[in-house]
């Protein structure tokens, strides 16, 4: 069974309480009719309401803190946190100076101040105004952690662990310390490590959905995808609204080819965040692997209602028009998504593929070659190129080609067997034969396949050869 927390409720118990009280607060505030809470339970739903995202209820309750309790440093400090937490940070400078006003000697209203202030003072300035409080306060975890997070925001994850580490060992700061030992693990992918961390947290809050979907993105890291789906289903559990772990989740059951499993976990994160673009264009990806094109096409539209500029949609969909042979729409979209990023190889390739679908190979082959410009080592656009060469009977420059891959793609066997093609239709046959012969030692292919690319320039007799 697992164990609550100090007060007998755990996180989940406690979120749900919240929530209720924070209902009828606002109800009381909009009617005039209820009962306020207590400036203790007012505290408390400021702080719920700044991690629940809602910025215009926790501004709206430390308001109503000020205005009952005007002269304690505590409100001025929460609503100081209300208002860096909206944005508002000119406004939040002004309330942390009120409170540092009222109370000069606490540390955790120096601490916000100095938070406040990082934006507009540079790196070393920051430090220095740390030490400073480290000297103010000696000894006081509050502003070591403040410390281990600055370094932490700023990717100085070794420094940030040395000190995470040491705070460990503090009554007050022990669970915070496991979760930024995790996090920190992580960023310098040591997963491992990571994971033990996160796992002793939960050891000691197992209803901390933050930290179970804080674990799922370290399995995933070590690519053991189905114990991160079960991470995920517990973050889910504990928050059944959180869109971003039903979106990773579906990430998760992709890698692991349950690919009606992530669809449903898809469309699940979109019913509570429906204007997530990524959250749009996995599903179209997702359902374009099984096949289901026109949803898929109704998904990438979606991702690009929300995100007109969002190329990789532009691409997805006219993948999806592609299969579907719908060449003139696919066409379009790729077109749309090369405006977009004209650097992205992959579309030039398939408008490539889509032009030659509709016999129009000179402008195919331009694509193709742009490709290769960008991605100069996919094989597959340069074998792409080559049978488009054939096709419009440019042998000598496919022959040109080829001669440019040779070298580094020899055990190529389709890149031999088209060099040995191009040689027979030059007239080149012994050379032909040789890298025929080449080919098959790599890939055998059938007698009617050898007779209908190579007879009669090649006899049958000579084709029969490579079977014996």
């Amino acid at each position: 069974m697992y164990p609550h927390g100090d007060d007998g409720f755990s996180k989940k118990q406690q979120s749900q309480y919240l929530r209720e009280v924070l209902k009828r607060c606002i109800r009381a505030l909009d009617t005039g009719k209820g009962t306020i809470p207590n400036n203790e339970t007012l505290e408390a739903l400021v702080h719920f309401c700044i991690e629940e995202g809602n910025k215009n209820d926790a501004l709206r309750i430390a308001d109503v803190l000020v205005d009952k309790t005007p002269y304690s440093s505590d409100a001025w400090h929460i609503k100081s946190l209300a208002q860096a937490h909206a944005n508002e940070k000119a406004n939040a400078l002004i309330s942390i100076n009120k409170a540092k006003a009222l109370n000069p000697n606490d540390p955790g209203i120096h601490i916000t101040h100095a938070m406040l202030q990082e934006h507009v003072l540079s790196k070393d300035e920051t430090l220095l105004m740390y030490h400073s409080l480290m000297d103010a306060f000696p000894g006081n975890d509050e502003v070591l952690y403040a410390l281990g997070q600055y370094y932490e925001k700023q990717s100085m994850y070794p420094d940030a662990i040395k000190i995470f580490t040491f705070l460990v060992n503090s009554e007050e700061f022990h669970k915070h310390a496991l979760s930024d030992l995790g996090y920190c693990n992580d960023c310098l992918e040591q997963h491992e490590e990571a994971l033990s961390w996160y796992e002793q947290y939960l050891e000691i809050e197992p209803f901390d959905h933050v930290i179970w979907f804080n674990k799922a993105v370290v399995l995933c890291h070590l690519e053991q995808y189905n114990a991160a789906v079960s991470a995920y289903d517990f973050a889910i559990a504990i928050k059944e609204d959180f869109s971003g772990a039903w979106y990773n989740r579906g990430n998760a059951l992709g890698s692991l080819g349950r690919l009606l499993e992530a669809i449903d976990s898809y469309k699940t994160a979109l019913t509570y965040e429906s204007t997530d673009v990524a959250g749009w264009h996995n599903l179209g990806s997702t359902l374009e692997e099984t096949g289901a094109f026109r949803d898929a096409i109704e998904a990438f539209s979606m991702a690009l209602v929300h995100d007109p500029l969002h190329y990789e949609s532009y691409y997805g969909r006219g993948s999806c028009h592609d299969a579907l042979e719908e060449y003139a729409s696919a066409i379009a979209d790729y077109d749309k998504a090369l405006s977009l990023y004209p650097s992205y190889a992959d579309v030039w390739q398939a408008k490539a593929d889509a032009l030659f679908n509709i016999h129009r190979p000179e402008e195919s082959i331009i694509c193709y070659k742009q490709s290769l410009q960008l991605a100069p080592d996919n094989i597959d656009c340069v074998m792409d190129c080559i049978h488009t060469y054939i096709e419009l009977q440019q042998y000598s420059e496919a022959k040109d080609m080829i001669e440019e891959y040779l070298q580094e793609h020899i055990d190529n066997a389709d890149l031999l067997y088209q060099s040995a093609r191009v040689n027979a239709l030059l007239g080149n046959s012994t050379e032909a034969m040789q890298w025929l012969k080449a080919s098959y030692i790599l890939e055998q292919r059938s007698i009617d396949e050898l007779k209908k690319d190579f007879s009669p320039i090649i006899s049958e007799e000579d084709l029969q050869r490579l079977f014996i």
